[in-house]
């Protein structure tokens, strides 16, 4: 009987035990998949009503169709994680992509322009100022990383 008690301990406990802890993992990720449903639902309502108002708001004098450009990705990205099919680290990853996609465009823009003033297709004041503009913009992406 002891023999018994051991084997049923040492052997069989942990076999179901084991079986007790995938049935709480699995409720655990239903709870999450409802909580990022629920929480990526609330915040779209959000970013949908934010854009009503910066659309109606005449003081912000922003472009519609950027606003909706921008709204859309982020409604977008929320669609996504909310069906867990964007962690953490595929976002951080989507950022950062971006970032360098970016980053590529604002150094062809900024050789264009370098071209465009050896060619005397534009003056100096406007290369100055075009450049001005993409180093702001620069800027922004840089101290974002």
């Amino acid at each position: 009987m002891i023999l018994f008690s051991l084997f049923v301990g040492v052997v069989m406990l942990p076999i179901l035990l084991q079986h007790l802890e995938v049935a709480d993992h699995s409720q655990q990720q239903k709870e999450e998949r409802i909580a990022r449903a629920a929480t990526a639902e609330v915040a779209i309502v959000a970013i949908q009503k934010m854009e009503e108002r910066l659309a109606a708001d005449t003081e912000e004098n922003i472009d519609n169709q950027l606003l909706t450009e921008v709204s859309s990705r982020v409604i977008g990205n929320l669609r996504r994680r909310a069906d867990g099919r964007n962690d953490v680290e595929s976002s951080m990853q989507e950022e950062n992509l971006e970032r360098r996609f970016r980053l590529a465009a604002l150094r062809s823009e900024r050789a264009e322009l370098y071209h465009l003033r050896a060619t005397r297709e534009i003056s100096n004041e406007t290369l100055q100022k075009l450049l001005h503009d993409l180093d702001l913009l620069e800027a922004l992406l840089i101290e974002n990383q």
